[in-house]
């Protein structure tokens, strides 16, 4: 009988810790599912506000408007509002109508020419890519790319014997920083089209895009001589830890051996 009474208030407790283990799971996921529901304030532009507009200046002006949304919508460094820490900051590229405000977009102040923020002593130098050039359109404002290169060598002997020009590839310019990709379009705009609208517009139907990078005078002059030269250029994306190194030529004489 005693053993019969054990086991029944055995089953009595493994029921109640199952069914408070089972309510407090239930409590856990609708708070979550709540917390991904909430509603918060954030920041949107009223319009478009170019890159070096301080964030003083973006706060004193209203330059933007409180909207709520859901807050599993948004990411993490979205901005609620525009404190004191961001009046001397500014934001590094254009902002354009009802985009949000992201803490990520805030920079320290630099020297503004043409539309763009170039960083001091720098020049801001473009040039024309197909996109398959271009790792497929990823490149982005604020990415780190390697420029490669490809140009013609003139050896007569080479080209005799093989019937082809020999071609040089090499990294030219190892690790430089993207400011813009687009032109810049009516009001300001950066250009936003399609790549069916771009492709359309460039004379040999392929898909191209102007990217512009941040580069002293040495790699400018050389960025320049590679493009008058009629060589190919290609971008190659980097992360913090990508290993680069200027030259590493291979031509179509040794590259295949």
């Amino acid at each position: 009988m005693t053993r019969r009474l054990v086991g029944v208030l055995i089953a009595i407790v493994l029921a109640v810790a199952g069914t408070a283990a089972v309510f407090a799971y239930l409590v856990a996921v609708k708070k979550e599912v709540t917390a991904g529901q909430e509603a918060i304030h954030v920041r949107v532009a009223k319009l478009r506000i170019p890159a070096g507009t301080t964030g003083a200046s973006i706060r004193e002006k209203s330059l933007t408007e409180d909207i709520v949304m859901p807050k599993s919508s948004l990411p993490e460094d979205v901005l609620q509002d525009i404190s004191i820490d961001y009046d001397k900051l500014v934001i590094t590229a254009d902002l354009q109508p009802r985009q949000l405000l992201l803490k990520g977009m805030f920079g320290q102040s630099t020297k503004l020419s043409g539309g763009i923020a170039v960083p001091e002593k720098m020049l801001a130098i473009s040039g024309k890519f197909e996109v398959e050039r271009e790792v497929g359109g990823f490149v982005r404002p604020g990415s780190t790319v390697s420029v490669f290169v490809t140009c013609k060598i003139i050896d007569p002997v080479f080209k005799k014997r093989n019937d082809t020009d020999r071609m040089a590839s090499f990294v030219l310019l190892p690790r430089m920083e993207v400011l813009a990709v687009g032109s810049y379009g009516e009001g300001g705009q950066t250009s936003t089209q399609t790549a069916e609208q771009r492709a359309k517009l460039d004379a040999t139907g392929k898909v191209t895009l102007i990217v512009t990078i941040a580069a002293n005078q040495e790699d400018a002059t050389k960025f320049v001589h590679a493009t008058d030269l009629e060589c190919d250029l290609t971008l190659a994306l980097l992360t913090d830890s990508s290993v680069v190194e200027v030259g590493k030529a291979i031509d179509n004489g040794s590259a295949l051996r």
